[in-house]
């Protein structure tokens, strides 16, 4: 096991291993509108070029086009989100008082519903 170890140590220290900066490859990734020219790299560099059409050259990403779940969320929803933020007592959802325990219930089953409308909505919007 000693021996092995050496031999390894010693081959590395003569330089018969390669280095792993030499291994690797520059790597670059461009996206190109319309008839533009994908770029020239150096010879140890790969560019992959993206083509996009012509009239998104000015467009914001779409990843960036639609809101998120949040923004989409209605005023009355925000609003009834800041009443309840001090509740105690039945239908709370809080640790004081009787029956606070009773709101979480129903606190967990409406964000279960939203949250499944939501999902419904974004497979509706997805592209087929």
């Amino acid at each position: 096991m000693i021996a092995r170890t050496v031999t390894i140590a010693v081959l590395l220290t003569l330089g018969l291993a390669p280095a792993p900066v030499d291994a690797q490859r520059r790597q670059r990734v461009v996206e190109v509108f319309g008839d533009d020219k994908c770029p020239d790299g150096a010879s140890d560099e790969i560019i992959v070029c993206a083509k996009r059409p012509e009239s998104d050259r000015y467009r914001i990403p779409t990843e960036f086009r639609e809101p998120s779940a949040t923004d989409r969320e209605s005023q009355e929803t925000r609003v009834d989100d800041a009443v309840s933020v001090g509740r105690t007592g039945t239908n709370s959802c809080s640790p004081v008082g009787p029956g606070g325990h009773t709101g979480c219930f129903v606190q967990q089953a409406n964000q279960y519903r939203n949250d499944k409308k939501a999902k419904a909505r974004a497979r509706s919007a997805e592209p087929r």
